[in-house]
């Protein structure tokens, strides 16, 4: 066997995008290049290839500013990310429990949403000690995030940590006042930005030397992710609340490199992969922009930041898929540098998770820290052509937005002037066209769903809205699959009353291999509805099948077959179907040409790829008296 080197790398010289780009113009036959173009939310897209040309290698290292690559020289391959799971449980001594169990287990680090009804409330310091009595304070990182009451917290930890005699110096985490959020989540005109981080600036000033591991102030886009903002703005709203505290808290007497030292990020990452790493580094990147641009020095343009896999986008329905939905999120989220990150059990959707729930959710991230060594290397996506362009991308469109923002005078004006709610209805009216029309597909809801699960049975804690008593409305929590699932649900309902589930004939046309494709589509449509699929394999004429759909026991018909068969069984079959009692015929398909003739024949609504799924099966519900 011959010992010489193989060169292949100058045998094989790689050819120039421009012949790349004529040989996929000869394919597309015409058809435009965008087609090969994937879009994005915020008005980006991705390209089907990158070159060297769209992104060359990056020039700093991990751990130099702008810290794209990451905010430490060797990632985290000294230790790993902090497993640093939530808790936000409206029941005091479950929540205890469930925070001893976690660290004895894997987790590193305490994350707390207070203040009922959305999350642990908090009233007293007993209530604080009885909820932290088994954290050891020195070691574990101890997170708040206060959602009404935002000093309270700060005070009666300190204590609490005196209390304990655990000296400052040992402290690590963050305190969390974060009155823009506040103000978004309640849209309370109590909430005053400015007058409350004058309040904190002397907290903030006495920690930074006092206790350097305990962050004061917290930026969380908690209310807008989960309330439909795009990815871009998400992150856009995020930067300016960080520019709204530098310049509040350098008004209160506080430098703004000492006000970014003192801050900490949580952001939320959604399911689209590469796009949710891509934005994180951008977000160390604006970051940095905006601290340098401040006058800070470049230790103080570190973003600290902490991901949270996203609510928006699991399921009570077949919620066995959130599992996987958090593993990518949370792998995106280390991917892209996270100091520490959160992982939502798959049952958190369906009330305060359990046992079960959240070891899964503790043991992805050990999984993926001590099995799969995701600590082990530093910046993994850097120099990838495609993620490199693609936070560039997406931090010019964070830009353009944080600018529109100051030019309306900051993060809180646009809040109480309602800018802010208008992006969101607008974002969210997308996103939830996408969802309807499954250009945006959630599995076990609106694709490949399980009509007859067997559902996981929780505890649930009912959660009242905020009211808000302010010039705003608070933006409204919401997750992508709520419109099908509430069709599964008044299906279950109908089940309940019924003793079975609402029923569709299924009258497919032509040999097997000729319907089967179209016909097994409509049966996974229809069970999105929650509506079961009555499958025959074909029949003699229209009269037998109208004498078989007779037997069925419902009023609704769909049709299903080539569309070479229509034009001519589609107008008899529908003129059987409907002497036979059937109140509703639907033709699966689009129609065509034949349109107007399928509907004068009695044809009462097309289903096909691409149409409103939601407002389709919302009208077979009607039909069929289901409430």
């Amino acid at each position: 066997m011959s010992s010489e080197p193989l060169p292949i790398a100058t045998q094989f010289p790689p050819p120039p995008v421009e012949e790349w780009r004529r040989l996929v113009d000869k394919d597309l036959k015409g058809k435009p290049f965008t087609v090969l173009q994937s879009p994005l939310e915020g008005g980006l897209s991705l390209q089907p290839l990158y070159t060297p040309q769209d992104a060359p290698a990056p020039s700093e290292p991990p751990g130099v500013a702008p810290y794209v690559r990451g905010t430490h020289p060797l990632g985290h391959t000294e230790g790993g990310w902090v497993v640093c799971q939530e808790y936000a449980g409206p029941d005091v001594a479950r929540t205890t429990e469930a925070l001893h169990n976690d660290l004895e287990r894997g987790s590193q680090g305490v994350w707390l949403v207070l203040d009922a009804p959305h999350g642990v409330d908090v009233k007293d310091a007993a209530t604080l000690e009885r909820l932290l009595a088994n954290v050891p304070l020195d070691r574990t990182p101890v997170h708040f995030e206060p959602t009404t009451d935002l000093l309270t917290p700060a005070s009666l930890f300190l204590a609490f940590a005196q209390k304990r005699s655990v000296p400052k110096q040992a402290l690590h985490g963050s305190l969390g006042i974060d009155p823009v959020a506040a103000l978004a989540r309640t849209g309370a005109e109590k909430v005053d930005v400015a007058a409350t981080l004058a309040k904190a600036a002397p907290l903030v000033t006495s920690l930074l030397t006092e206790a350097p591991g305990l962050r004061a102030l917290l930026v969380s886009s908690r209310p807008w992710a989960d309330a439909g903002a795009t990815p871009v703005h998400e992150l856009a709203w995020a930067i300016a609340t960080g520019v709204e505290y530098l310049r509040e808290m350098e008004r209160a007497g506080v430098a703004p490199g000492d006000t970014a030292r003192s801050l900490q990020f949580a952001l939320s990452v959604g399911g689209q992969f590469f796009p949710e790493i891509a934005r994180l580094r951008a977000a160390r990147l604006l970051w940095s922009k905006v601290v340098a641009a401040s006058g800070g020095p470049p230790e103080s343009q570190a973003m600290v930041l902490h991901a949270r896999t996203a609510s928006a986008t699991k399921t009570q329905r077949d919620p066995w898929v959130n599992i996987l939905r958090a593993t990518a999120e949370s792998f995106a989220a280390v991917m892209a540098g996270a100091d520490s990150v959160s992982t939502s059990p798959y049952d958190e959707p369906l009330g305060t998770p359990d046992e079960q729930g959240r070891r899964l959710a503790r043991n992805t991230q050990l999984i993926l820290r001590d099995e799969s060594s995701l600590n082990r290397v530093a910046d993994p996506a850097g120099g990838s052509y495609y993620l490199e362009q693609l936070t560039g991308e997406i931090a010019r469109a964070a830009w353009a937005e944080l600018q529109r923002i100051e030019a309306l005078g900051g993060i809180t004006k646009a809040l109480v002037q309602g800018d802010v709610a208008r992006v969101l209805a607008e974002t969210r009216a997308a996103r939830e066209k996408a969802v309807r029309t499954r250009k945006l597909p959630i599995v076990g809801v609106s694709e490949f769903p399980h009509l007859n699960e067997a559902p996981v049975q929780r505890e649930a804690h009912a959660v009242a809205p905020a009211k808000g008593e302010g010039v705003i409305a608070p933006p409204r929590p919401f997750r992508m699959a709520e419109a099908f699932e509430s069709l599964r649900d008044a299906s279950d309902r109908y089940h309940a009353a019924h003793g079975s589930r609402p029923r569709a004939f299924m009258a497919n046309l032509g040999t097997v291999a000729e319907h089967t494709a179209r016909s097994t589509w409509i049966a996974n449509v229809l069970a999105v509805g929650g509506i079961e699929a009555d499958e025959h394999r074909g029949f003699a004429d229209a009269d037998s099948a109208a004498d078989l759909f007779a037997k069925a026991g419902t009023s609704l018909a769909v049709i299903s077959g080539p569309d070479a068969l229509y034009p001519d069984q589609v107008p008899p079959l529908v003129a059987a179907l409907k002497a036979k009692g059937a109140t509703t015929v639907a033709v699966a398909g689009r129609p065509g040409e034949h349109e107007a003739a399928f509907r004068a024949a009695g044809v009462d609504l097309f289903l096909y790829a691409g149409a409103d799924l939601f407002q389709l099966l919302k009208t077979l519900h009607t039909q069929l008296g289901v409430a």
